[in-house]
């Protein structure tokens, strides 16, 4: 193998190398468990979450569980679970409210689940756009 050839082939691999732990290491930031809020409730130290490990936890919004704080941009609200109604937790959100944020409106938020407190500290929160906006039948 001539010493040009060499040079290349290990700069291939040394780039190669480079790009796979930037892949793994992008994956392994941004991954993060999805649960219900039942599941959270129940066996957080099952799935070896960490103290400080973020997850997704999804639900519907409790209805007269919502505090906006609009000049401290802080949204504080209950999720249910949608199948086990009687699992609940608080979720505290810093930053603006959604506009399709509403109670009843099914919410994916994300963020650290602090299980002493049964509160949930998001970071993002998504909501699932509500039926109105879905086209009806036979309409095109």
């Amino acid at each position: 193998m001539k010493r040009s050839n060499r040079k290349i082939l290990i700069g291939v691999l040394i780039i190669g190398l480079a790009v796979g732990f930037l892949i793994v290491r992008g994956i392994s930031t941004t991954s993060a468990y999805y649960l219900t809020v039942a599941e959270l409730k129940e066996s957080p130290t099952g799935l070896n979450l960490g103290a400080e490990e973020t997850v997704r936890v999804g639900g519907d919004v409790v209805a007269d569980s919502i505090a906006y704080d609009q000049q401290a941009l802080r949204l504080a609200f209950e999720l249910r679970d949608q199948q086990n109604p009687a699992a609940t937790i608080r979720v505290s959100y810093a930053g603006p409210k959604p506009d399709a944020f509403e109670p009843d409106v099914e919410v994916l938020a994300e963020g650290i689940y602090r299980r002493g407190d049964n509160l949930f500290a998001a970071d993002n929160l998504l909501v699932k756009c509500p039926s109105k906006y879905s086209s009806e039948e036979g309409s095109k």
